[in-house]
Parts: C-alpha cells; sequence; structure tokens
C-alpha cells in the first residue's frame, strides 16, 4: 500500500509538471532537449553504464524540468567471488530549475525501477532497489578568461537508502576562456543499503572536458577509487576508467 501511494505521488506530480511545461512551452515554444550518456570501469571487474535525456525549458528564471535515464551495473558482489550480478533501472525525475546568468540551481523527484535488486549493490548510482527518489544539481560557470566551472550532483533513493553525490570543478586547458579543453578534477561519494547489506564507494580524478562543438561534448577521467562496506573484510582500491558525453541539439 505504501508503495502504491509513493507511486500515485509520483504520476501525479509527473502530470501536472508535464501539463505546466506544455502549457508554457505552447506559449514560449522554449523546450530544450538534451541528451547524455557515460560508461566507467575499474580494475574491480566491475562496470557502469548510463543513457538518459534531459528537457528543458531555456530563458532565466524559474522553470519546469523532465529528467529520465535508464542505467546498468555489472558487478562482483564481493571480493571474495568471481561470479558476476547485472543490475538495470529506469529512473524518471520532475523538478523546477532555476538558470542565472553565470549559475543554476535544480530540484526534483522521482522513482527508480530496478530489475535484479540489491540494496547493497556496490556502485549503484541510482539505488540498488525500487524506490521515490530525490535530486539536487548546482552549477557555477564563473566569469574572467579563465574562469573556473564547479557542479555539484546528487540522488537520494529512500527504498534502499542510498546516497550518490558528484562534485567537479575544471578551468580551460590554455589561457582563453574560448579553448575547446578545459581540465579539472572530480570528487564522487556513494553509499548506502539497509539491513545490515551496504555498501560505499569513494572515488578521486583529474578531468579533461573536449567540446567538439556548442552542442557536443565529452569528458574523460582516470582516477582512484576505494570501496567498502559490510560485504568486504576491508577495503578494496582499485583504479577507475569513465567516458562521457553530452548533446544539446
Amino acid at each position: 500500500m505504501k508503495l502504491n501511494t509513493h507511486r500515485n505521488a509520483i504520476l501525479a506530480l509527473a502530470v501536472a509538471m508535464g501539463m505546466t511545461t506544455a502549457a508554457r512551452a505552447s506559449s514560449a515554444q522554449g523546450l530544450h532537449p538534451s541528451f547524455y550518456g557515460s560508461a566507467e570501469a575499474d580494475t574491480r571487474h566491475s562496470q557502469f553504464y548510463l543513457l538518459g535525456m534531459y528537457v528543458g525549458m531555456g530563458g532565466l528564471g524559474w522553470s519546469p524540468y523532465f529528467n529520465v535515464n535508464g542505467w546498468a551495473l555489472h558487478f562482483r558482489p564481493n571480493r571474495n567471488a568471481t561470479a558476476t550480478s547485472t543490475l538495470s533501472a529506469f529512473s524518471p525525475t520532475v523538478g523546477l530549475a532555476y538558470a542565472g546568468r553565470t549559475g543554476g540551481v535544480s530540484a526534483g523527484v522521482g522513482y527508480t525501477w530496478v530489475h535484479n535488486p540489491n540494496v547493497g549493490a556496490v556502485g549503484a548510482q541510482g539505488g540498488g532497489s525500487n524506490g521515490v527518489t530525490a535530486s539536487f544539481g548546482a552549477y557555477n560557470n564563473g566569469s574572467g578568461r579563465r574562469s573556473m566551472h564547479t557542479q555539484l550532483l546528487s540522488n537520494y533513493n529512500f527504498g534502499s537508502q542510498y546516497l550518490w553525490a558528484r562534485g567537479r570543478a575544471s578551468v580551460p586547458f590554455g589561457s582563453s576562456m574560448s579553448h575547446p579543453a578545459r581540465i579539472g578534477l572530480e570528487l564522487v561519494g556513494q553509499g548506502g543499503g539497509k539491513n545490515g547489506n551496504t555498501s560505499n564507494e569513494f572515488q578521486v580524478g583529474p578531468t579533461l572536458e573536449y567540446a567538439w562543438s556548442p552542442q557536443f561534448r565529452t569528458t574523460g577521467v582516470v582516477g582512484y577509487e576505494s570501496v567498502g562496506g559490510s560485504s568486504f573484510t576491508d577495503r578494496v582500491n582499485a583504479a577507475y576508467f569513465k567516458l562521457e558525453f553530452s548533446l544539446s541539439p
């Protein structure tokens, strides 16, 4: 009953936000879809793949948005196992975003459906089981010739009591803010679970972002991670590799 109530609330909110977005789009024709994805692997034989779409509205100030993504996690349940397990998930979110001239914030609520759930899965960014989710994001693009870009993204799954958060900062590779490459650093923390089945993971690594065009950019990361939780007798350290893209037609 409680799960059905959560689902109904999310569906009602999605319908309301969708109607608001449609009404505003019909008058301002300001819908702006963008697409994003990532592929990540580490030396622990774990892989994570994600593909998503974000639909927002142009202009400054507050506006509704819709985000949906699907992801898959391939991992070993604990450090001594040779067998692997795979989770896959689908997660829509609706919310409000504020856009300023150099920065902005967003907050949303959604729901994650997981196939082959495991609440203590290591690296399940959206949470390893079905649940209502809350998302928050913020960014600032700075000003000047070598402006620093900063970004914070976070997501909490109430069903698996799992939190994922990532912070990034970058500066132009060259002396000009118009240089297509940016170098920076990312910090990632995630973890949670319940009923004694928990996991946590922390990552740090340098980033290299390249703008192939105003609409298309990629980001690569090579870094270090530390993993632990109830399935591990001690912490496990490994290298990780990540490649991301974003496309805004």
